[in-house]
This record gives structure tokens, sequence and C-alpha cells, in this order.
């Protein structure tokens, strides 16, 4: 619009460049006059250069002017020639939004430049404003498609980066169709090739159907080229908020799904949770090792997810004492805030971060480093953007393949070729024929075209088993995993083989007064899944009990011949001298320790013997245990009477228990299940209670009495002892897994749980290796030669049991005093030190030293330790000396393992430098006595 014609006096007052045009402009604009300043910034554009700032300026000024005059398409004319040039113009983005949603019909079009917005502003009201009309118009009945039956209601976004390679994007989409359940699933494979052949793989795989259907979902593909990522991503994002999607799930084409995944729990900690960040699918319990880190870390504190307890979260650990603006080493392991190898996260929270970051980012790396460092300074702000809590699942579901196999993403993609061509290649089709032609149909390419993609393939040569690793990944469920990444293997040992003439296991149960449990413990060792009968023995030491035990054990082996029962003669020997004496009797293959009053997990002999079979390195293997609590309940009976549904309906008075010393009547109803008598209907304290007496009638030797026993007892002529029990609490162990973070760790903490402990027959002969010692489990791992190596599963073995009789608690003073003797004598035979039992009880569960002078000595002691560690067991003079034992744990692992165990040193000299900084040293010949005390514990 040209500006109004004037005098020839207001001619010569007239601006005569474009700056004064738009200055003119500006006075317009700020009385109000639009047209005015419309016209002086028109006459500016023709006064200055197309594309330069002024030029932008004056448009997007002169866009305000026709936004104030109700003229919308100038508006969107304007500011449009803005936006080509300045695509991030967040003036003109708004303009175009408001006009473009005000004129009608471009809905979609004001949509894209909300995205645009929320990217760079996320809380931006006008755009959101947009998004939440569209949202409106989504959710109305007439424009929503009726779900088909049996459709998952929770939406999950996938986000999929690939970049050259095209065989693990493959896989990888395979195994997500076949293993993430429950939730509808909108996948965005975001690829890029630098290399051709990679390019027209991923050409192909757009259109291959069986990567391409998902039942509840869809498949989308964007090339995301060099320089393009960050604006693809963008994008996508953006779409996610229109679209309403809470939830996306950041993962890399090296993870494959081996076990089903249920998305709908997973998003579930998101939407309860708000204090949980994120839910990290490539972590589970078991892992401890983190290459790319060279971190060595055991899983932290988990808590079970109070929905879900397949679900477990955790609190991640950072530096607090450092400011938001202090750059710090990027978080790791099990601290790290976002992993982009499988993690669900919110939505918005993408966006926020994503909204920090500035172009260009071409990789998903420099996308990760950057986020890395923003998310960290925003957790160590005074008032955290960031919430501290991680989830995962509980189980493992997918492996992280290094693709280091391949030498170049060209070999990867030829054998993507070879697997293709065997799939659609002759042989495929009827009659042998190929499927050529249905498959060119599908992809929408030429005969030809085909034909060139597989020209270099060669149908006779075999393919090598590492393309079965990413294909079938199923097989890496059978395989104990403690790494993030793993390289390509298919060596899956199964379980030992039996020999006809002796037993796989035999279990070693030392009893004594352990009537109340013994039948407990002994139906959890039958209750072994997947385990063939006849593949083991139960050897039970009967160590004097003044109890029903005998008799119990005595009925229970009558029918069962692989339970043999040891009888000491009446002579206690405790614990450690009936494993003694039950060593000799044992003939397995492998020997499982489990205590008379603990249960052993279905899947404990499963889980230990496939990790024994998988490590012939490892002697002795333990776990961790699930402690539960169980107490005694007593009431007398004053009437009975039965039911005709078997039933015994009591009436009883109940006796003193807990912190209740009133008695009181109540009424409970009394049923026999299985080889139990419990309690079926009643108040809660006894609500499911077992009962194992009835006046002098024991429930676990005749259970068939039980009705009997309760009309003899009646008219309060006898009590009934109950046994409650509580539910299991969350898995306790050690912390050290790795063997030789096990052998480190010993001097500080007994490492290996006892009653999880199994032991490798073969590499301890004839003699049993536990010594006669209170602390016998201690002094068994500290006593195992060079060659033999003690390791923990991060699986719970056992249900431990908490009693009032708990031999741990009872033995408490004489259990401690015998883990210092083993620690000092394991130092001094072993490491030729002089220690004494004043040493070892400073280094045992970190307790500290009690003077400067024991801290330097002992500080000295613990570097003689990790050296002769790091020359035996991780970089020997003679690597021959125990080969399997390096191959299997150590090689590649070197430098993360030698960073632990110092760790172990520095934590221990941590609790030196405090003592030293409050204790004053004298001299020996002082007539001022030496001042010391116990270090905070």
């Amino acid at each position: 619009m040209a500006p109004m014609e004037s005098s020839p006096e207001d001619q010569a007052n007239e601006p005569q460049s474009a700056e004064e045009w738009k200055a003119r402009g500006g006075e317009a604009y700020a009385r109000k006059d639009w047209q005015e300043a419309a016209n002086c910034y028109t006459a500016a554009l023709e006064r200055c250069q197309p594309d330069s700032d002024l030029a932008l300026t004056c448009l997007n000024n002169r866009a305000a002017c026709h936004n104030q005059q109700g003229h919308y398409v100038e508006v969107i004319q304007d500011t449009s020639k803005v936006i080509k040039q300045q695509p991030a113009n967040m003036k003109a983005l708004l303009r175009r939004m408001v006009a473009l949603d005000t004129v009608g019909g471009r809905t979609e079009e004001a949509l894209r430049d909300a995205s645009a917005i929320l990217t760079m502003e996320p809380k931006n009201s006008h755009a959101l404003q947009i998004v939440a009309k569209k949202r409106k118009n989504l959710t109305k009945a007439n424009e929503l498609p009726t779900p088909p039956p049996g459709c998952p209601e929770v939406s999950v976004a996938v986000f999929l980066f690939s970049e050259d390679h095209p065989l693990q994007c493959y896989s990888c989409l395979r195994s997500l169709r076949r293993h993430l359940k429950c939730a509808r699933l909108q996948v965005t494979v975001l690829w890029q090739a630098a290399d051709r052949s990679c390019f027209h793989s991923y050409q192909l795989l757009q259109s291959l159907p069986e990567i391409n259907t998902i039942k509840y979902g869809e498949v989308a593909w964007v090339e995301a080229s060099k320089g393009k990522l960050f604006d693809s991503l963008s994008r996508s994002l953006n779409r996610l908020s229109v679209e309403g999607m809470r939830h996306v799930l950041l993962l890399s084409d090296t993870a494959v799904f081996h076990s089903d995944v249920d998305m709908a729990s997973a998003s579930a900690v998101l939407s309860e949770r708000r204090e949980a960040f994120a839910v990290r699918l490539d972590l589970n319990p078991r892992i401890s090792h983190f290459p790319e880190a060279l971190l060595y870390a055991s899983s932290p504190h988990l808590k079970p997810f109070a929905s879900n307890a397949s679900l477990a979260v955790w609190k991640r650990q950072y530096d607090a004492s450092k400011q938001a603006y202090e750059a710090v080493p990027r978080e790791s392991g099990w601290n790290e805030i976002l992993n982009w190898t499988a993690s669900l996260v919110r939505v918005e929270q993408v966006q926020h971060f994503f909204s920090a970051l500035r172009p260009p980012l071409d990789t998903v790396r420099e996308i990760d480093e950057k986020a890395a460092d923003w998310l960290s300074r925003r957790q160590r702000m005074k008032q955290s953007e960031v919430s501290h809590r991680t989830a995962c699942f509980v189980e493992p579901v997918l492996v992280t393949l290094s693709a280091e196999r391949f030498k170049s993403s060209a070999e990867a993609d030829s054998l993507l070729r070879s697997h293709l061509h065997r799939s659609w290649g002759p042989g495929s089709g009827p009659g042998g024929k190929d499927r050529f032609e249905e498959l060119a149909s599908k992809l929408a390419w030429s005969q030809r075209e085909i034909s060139t993609y597989f020209q270099n393939v060669k149908p006779t040569e075999d393919l090598p088993p590492d393309l079965d690793a990413l294909l079938e990944p199923e097989r890496y469920r059978e395989l104990y995993l403690d790494s993030v990444e793993l390289p390509l293997t298919l060596s899956v040992p199964g379980l030992p083989q039996q020999l006809v003439d002796q037993p796989l296991v035999s279990w070693l149960v030392p009893a004594r007064n352990a009537e109340d449990f013994l039948l407990h413990c002994l139906q959890s060792i039958e209750a072994q899944v997947k385990i063939a009968a006849g593949a083991f023995e139960v050897v039970v030491v009967e160590d004097a009990s003044e109890d029903g035990s005998a008799a119990i054990l005595q009925k229970y082996a009558e029918s069962r011949p692989y339970v043999r029962i040891i009888d000491n003669g009446g002579v206690q020997m405790g614990v450690a001298g009936s494993l003694a004496e039950g060593w000799r009797h044992c003939r397995g293959h492998f020997i499982a320790r489990l205590d008379a009053d603990d249960e052993a997990e279905p899947d404990r002999l499963l889980k230990q013997l496939s990790f024994m079979e998988q490590h012939p390195s490892i002697s002795v293997l333990g776990g961790r245990v699930l402690p539960f609590f169980t107490e005694q309940r007593k009431f007398t009976v004053e009437r009975v009477a039965k039911k005709e549904n078997g039933r015994l309906v009591a009436s009883v008075w109940r006796e003193f228990h807990g912190q209740q010393t009133s008695r009181k009547r109540e009424q409970l109803t009394i049923v026999r299940k299985g080889d139990k008598v419990v309690v079926a209907e009643g108040p809660a304290e006894y609500l499911g209670c077992q009962v194992l007496q009835v006046g002098e009638e024991s429930m676990a030797l005749h259970p068939e009495k039980w009705q009997k026993a309760f009309s003899d007892v009646q008219g309060l002529r006898g009590e009934v002892i109950l046994q409650r029990s509580d539910g299991v609490e969350p898995a306790r162990g050690s912390q050290w897994l790795h063997p030789c973070l096990v052998k480190a760790a010993s001097i500080f903490e007994d490492c290996i749980e006892g009653t999880t402990a199994m032991l490798r027959r073969a590499h301890f002969g004839e003699e049993s290796p536990f010594p006669r010692e209170e602390a016998e489990g201690h002094w068994c791992c500290l006593a195992l030669a060079s060659h033999q190596h003690a390791a923990n599963l991060a699986d719970p073995l056992v249900r431990k049991r908490r009693h009032e009789n708990n031999r741990a608690a009872r033995d408490e003073a004489g259990i401690l005093e015998s883990k210092y003797a083993a620690i000092q004598f394991h130092l001094t035979k072993v490491h030729a030190v002089d220690v004494d039992m004043h040493d070892a009880a400073a280094l045992l569960n970190f307790r500290g030293p009690r003077t400067p002078e024991q801290g330097e000595k002992l500080l000295r002691v613990l570097e003689k330790v990790e050296r002769t560690i790091f020359a035996e067991d991780i970089r020997p003079q003679d690597p021959a000396a125990h080969t399997d034992f390096l191959e299997e744990f150590v090689h590649g692992r070197e430098a993360a393992l030698e960073r632990a165990i110092v760790s172990l040193r520095m934590r221990f000299k941590a609790l030196h430098e405090e003592v030293a900084a409050v204790i004053t040293s004298v001299p020996e010949h002082s007539p001022r006595q030496h001042r010391s005390r116990t270090p905070p514990r």
C-alpha cells in the first residue's frame, strides 16, 4: 500500500531513508494510527534491500498494523515472508498463528506454527490455546473412530533412532512388535544414512510388512538427514503434544527386546508418581557394569512400585554441593538422568529440555550430551526442576547389543540383504518359487530395482550365527547378564548334565529346634521349577533338637527316598559342625545350602545351576534374600461346632501376644487346606494364620487329626498355637556381585548370604570348606584359594525368616567376633600383614579406625591387598593360569574393576580423615593418655 499524496511543503519534510520511514511508522503506531503506520512501513520497504534485517522488521511491524485493523490475509502474507527468512522469529509465528486460526479453514497450518512456538517456549499461552482447541475437536464423539475390541486404553509414542544401522533397526522393530504389550504404539523411526547401500535398505524397510504392521498402533518413518535431525525431532515432539500423547519411549536401534513389556504399567509409574523422571527399560537389578563410563556399580536401594511389584523405583545420587552454574562430571550408571537407549519419559519434560537446546545438533549423541548437561544443572538448582527418582522393571526385558562385531555398516547391511533374500527369494513361495514380485508390489519397486538390491547376495552362503542373536533375541532370556551392553553372542549353555548314579544337587540343611518351620523349608525344595525328578537329594543334619523336629523329619523321609537324615548322635555340633558332617554325606555335583527356618524361591536351582554352567570358573554362588517376619499366637478353645462343608467354628479366648495383654473372646472358622490347617475367617490378627499345635497334637505330624484335636481341647483344656507370617520385604543382600569385587569386599563384610550359597563340589573335594566357626560363611569365602572364586546373583533366591529365636540375633556377639577373626586370619596368612582383632573390627562393615595411626596402618594394608588382587585376578603376569575366568569376567572390564576396588579404600580413607580431624595424636612417651573414640557408624 503506497503512502498518501502530500503537498510540496510536506514533501520537503518527508523522510528520505528507510530508517527514517521506519521511525515515523513507530510514532504512528504509538498514536494507534494503524493505517498511517502501515503506510510508513510500506515506504520503508520500498527503500531497503528485500532480505535485509530492516526489511524483515518492517514486514513484521506492518503485519502488526494489519492485525489491529483485522486484515488477516495481509498479516499472513507479511509474516510468511519473515518466517521464510527467519523460521524462529517468535513474533511472526505468533501473528501468523493467530491470523490462520481466525480466518478459519486453516487450523492445521495454525497448529504447525503452534508446534514451532511450543518448541521454543513450551508455556506460551496463545499456542496452548490453539492446541487445546484442536484437542477439543478431536474428542468429539463424531470424529473419534470406534476402537477395536481389546484395544488398550494407554497410548505410548516411540522414537526409534537409527544411524547407518538398517540391520539393527530391522531387528529392533521386529522385537518391539513382538514384546511391547498393553498399549497403543505410535512408532516414529528417525533414520540417517550416510552410506548409499544403507539408504536403499532404509527405503525398503519403510514398506516391509513384517515390521510396519502393529496390531494396535502404527509406524512412521522420518528421514533425518545430516543437519535436519534437530528439526525433525522437534516437529515430531510437537505433534505428540498436539495429539495429547503424554509419554514417549526414546529407543536406540542397539536395543532388542527378549521378554514382554507391560507398557501400561510403565506408563502408570509416570502418571502416578510425579517424582519419577523416567522408566529405564535397559536397567534391572542385575546390571552392574557400564562399559562406556568404565563403571561398576550395583543397583541402589530399590523400592517396589506400589501398584505393580514388577517395577521398582530408586532415588538417583548427584553432587548437591555444586551450584547449577558449575560444571560437573556427567552422572552415569544408575545415577544417569536420561539415557537414550530405552527410556520412557513424559513428553512435556522432553519438550522442556529440548526447548533449551540450540542447533546445529546432527546426531543423537550430540543431543544426548547437551541434554545431559542441561538436566544436570537443572537438577542442582535450589528449586530443582528435575525429579530425582527413576524406575525400572525388576526382571530383564531387553539387551543392548554392540555393533563392534561388524567392521562397517556395509557389512551389516549385506547381512540384512542376505536375510531378506532368504525370506523372499527362491524357496520362500509356493512350489519353491521366489516372492520377489510380491515384494516389488508392496514396495512399489520395479523388478529391476529388486534385482539390483539383491545382486551381490550369494544364496548358498551360510549366514553367521551372530545374525540369529539379532533376529531371535529371546535366547538371551536364559542368560544372566550384568552389563548394559553386550557383544553379539549365542552361547546359551542351559543346565548341567546329571550323571546316572549321582544326583546333580545335594541340598544341605542343618536343623535344630525347627519343628515350626521344617515342613515349609522342605516343601520349598520340592517346589523347584524346571528341575527333573531325581535331579537332587536332600541331606538334613538333625543337630540334637529338643522339640519335635526329629519326628517330623522321620515322617517326611518315609515316603521320600531322596531325603536322608543325618543324626549327630545327640551331640549338638552347631551350624558349622552340622555342615561339615553333612558335607561328607552329600553326593551331588553342587551343594546348595539352606537354613531350616528359610524357604527357597521356586526358581532358585534353575538360576544358580544356569549361572554355574554358564561360568565354570565359579566355586561359590550366592544371592539376595527376601526377609519376612513370623510370630506365634495362642488361644484357648471354649467350644467348637462342626459344619457340613468340613469347616469348624470355634469360640476361643485369645491369649497374650504382641503388645496386647488382655484376654478377649473371638469366633474363628478353621479349615484344612492340603497338609495345612489355617484360620479362614476371624479377626485380622488371626486371619490366614496356620495352626501348628492343638494341645499335645502336632499338626505337622498329624494334620488329619485336626478336628478331633480341637474337640479334645474345648472347654479351655489346652492351648492352640498359631503361626502368623507377614508379606516379604524388599530384597536384601550384598551389593558386591562380581567375583573380583566379592574378593576385595570380603575384608569389609560377609558378602555371601549363607543360606543362599551353592558350592561346586569339584572345586573343594571331600573336605568341607566350612570351618567350625560361628561365622562359617565368612570364613569359607575368605579361605578360597586363588583359583577359586565367589560371586553373587542380584536375584532373590531365598525367603529368609525372622522370628524370636533367630540364630543371627541370638548369637550376634559370637558371630561378630568370629568375623573379626576371619578377617585377621585372612590378612595375616594370605597377605602377610601384621593386623590384630582391633584392626579387623575397624575394617568390618566400614566401622572405621579408632586412632589416626590405626587408620594410616590399615590404608597401607588395603593398598597391598589391592595390588595383590590386581596382579592375581585382573592383570595377571601369567594369563594362562586361569584363562576361563579372565575371559568370562575380566577382559574388557579391567579399568572398571580397578576403579571399583580402589573406591573401597577411598571409602575407608574418608573415615580415617574424619577421625584424624577430631583426634589428637600424641607421642608414645607423652604422659598424656591416648584419646580415641568410635567414629559415627
